[in-house]
């Protein structure tokens, strides 16, 4: 048995609840104590830090991260001539046949957008960045090549090749970018658990117990990725507990597969729209900054629909891709018509409402999964993208909250930090770090209810009723912060102290 004493422990069955001692047997909590008892333990003192139920990121890629971890990387730079320097010594020792992936491209944050030709003058090989978003990439014209694109090429279904004067920019969006992505990879088994144990690592050391995932639709092999999980994580292996997500185009051949508590089989996933950034988001009315266009329909409303029946065709949920309004009316639509025979369906991301669409989630049984950074990263120039009335219900986590809507925190990692105190800060504050204006602060979050996204609403959207809370009973995960979040003016630098996953420590500073 072990003892967890000597810091301060909310348990989060209400707000403010404290213990002073938690007796842990085996992988789950035995007696909680408003004292430190003497008992035949092992003692681990917490040296004054404080104790929560072991958080949980509702919304993660772990594969992407981990490659995001080693690849390269433009996400903070700030210059798109470090991002040429950065390119070219990258790509200075691959051949032609080579592809060369990038992550993080943020072309607001730079205020400036590369160009294929830009690309070309600094390598032969083949080249996808892409950027922030995941939504959209820019390729060189030896990637364009060796796919055999070049300008007569039409838009596909759920893909937009950005062209001007009818030349191929090199921008490619959604379902036409995933074409590069897939064939610029070459991963195994084994490769892709390198990744996973990559990114699980770093995850432990910022206090995550768990994370729902979604990876099974990608990397060219569904069998592969599931066996990279089945390898890396277990109670005798890593331990990080997992709800996979199954995209839909591999979820019927997921039928029958393993699953477990370590890999607990989630909903199906699928895109209604595409990403604000590179305006294919969906929206009702144009976009404020560009009114040719109100984005981007991955699917029709019947193929929406007919994703929702497959889904209920095998007693599933779905977990929908939602950024603009009018993504999510057509997705409230298709639940409305073809509602599940239980359990809840997953709203996700949801960043862009307005009241009737709150009102109507209301009267059917579905969560959202937000991500609180959205609204650092985004704003101020979201504002730019919809104009000022609609950015009112932008990220509208208090409106869905006093709705009696459960909501979870998710990161969306590696398009944001998986570190949850930077999400747990961007709730309650709605401040980019960077310039310190604070938007729209009707839907800022307590510090309690910020927590418990990442906490009890966590468990409960990923349908774990022994976790989420510090009770006895529960499964013993903790996560154990150097600082209190509710005592400090800047969450988002409080750094872990330790975490704890099926009563084992897997992480201490």
């Amino acid at each position: 048995m072990k003892l967890f004493y000597n810091g301060t422990i909310y348990t989060m069955q209400h707000e403010g609840h404290q213990v002073q001692a938690v007796l842990v047997e085996g992988n789950r909590i035995k007696k909680l104590y408003d004292h430190v008892p003497k008992v035949a333990a092992e003692y681990i003192d917490l040296a004054g830090g404080v104790m929560f139920p072991g958080f949980v990121d509702t919304h993660i890629h772990l594969v992407g991260t981990g490659m995001a971890i080693s690849s390269v990387n433009f996400k903070d730079d700030v210059s798109v001539d470090v991002v040429k320097e950065k390119l070219a010594a990258a790509a200075r020792d691959l051949s032609p046949d080579n592809w060369l992936v990038c992550e993080g491209y943020n072309d607001n944050q730079l205020n400036y957008r590369l160009t294929r030709d830009e690309i070309d003058a600094l390598t032969d090989c083949k080249v996808i960045i892409k950027r922030v978003c995941r939504h959209a990439a820019i390729v060189n014209s030896r990637a364009l090549d060796a796919l055999e694109i070049d300008d007569a090429v039409q838009d596909m279904d759920g893909g937009h090749f950005e062209k001007v004067g009818g030349r191929l920019t090199g921008w490619v969006h959604d379902q036409a970018m995933d074409l590069f992505v897939n064939a610029s990879l070459s991963e195994t088994t084994d490769s892709l658990a390198r990744h996973m144990k990559r990114a699980a690592d770093e995850m432990h050391a910022v206090g995550l117990t768990g994370i729902h995932t979604e990876d099974l639709g990608y990397y060219n092999s569904h069998d592969n990725v599931f066996r990279a999980y089945a390898d890396v994580f277990g109670p005798d292996k890593v331990r990080l507990r997992l709800n996979l997500l199954r995209h839909y185009t591999v979820f019927e051949a997921l039928d029958g597969y393993p699953f477990n508590d370590w890999l607990k089989s989630d909903a199906m996933k699928f895109y209604a729209d595409g990403a604000l950034g590179g305006r294919t988001a969906l929206f009702r009315q144009p976009y404020h900054d560009d009114p040719s266009t109100k984005g981007l329909a991955i699917l029709t409303q019947s193929e929406l629909e007919e994703q929702v029946r497959l889904a209920r065709r095998y007693d599933s949920t779905v977990a929908v891709h939602i950024i603009g309004d009018k993504a999510c009316e057509m997705v409230l639509d298709a639940i409305e018509k073809y509602p599940p025979a239980k359990g809840r369906d997953r709203l996700i991301h949801v960043s862009f409402l307005a009241p009737d669409l709150i009102e109507r989630m209301t009267k059917l049984p579905v969560i959202c999964d937000v991500q609180p950074l959205f609204a650092t990263s985004d704003f101020p120039w979201a504002i730019d993208r919809v104009g000022e009335e609609r950015s009112q219900y932008a990220y509208a986590w208090k409106s869905l909250l006093e709705a009696g809507i459960m909501i979870g925190g998710g990161s969306d990692s590696p398009i944001e930090s998986f570190n949850p105190l930077r999400s747990i800060d961007a709730a309650v504050n709605r401040r980019p770090f960077n310039d310190g204006i604070q938007y729209h602060k009707a839907q800022c979050l307590s510090v309690y209810d910020a927590i418990r996204l990442f906490t009890v609403n966590a468990a409960d959207i990923g349908g774990r009723p022994d976790n989420g809370l510090i009770k006895e009973g529960y499964l013993a995960d903790f996560t154990i912060l150097e600082e209190n979040p509710f005592k400090s003016e800047s969450i988002h630098s409080i750094n872990n102290k330790m975490t704890v996953v099926d009563g084992e420590i897997v992480f201490a500073e």
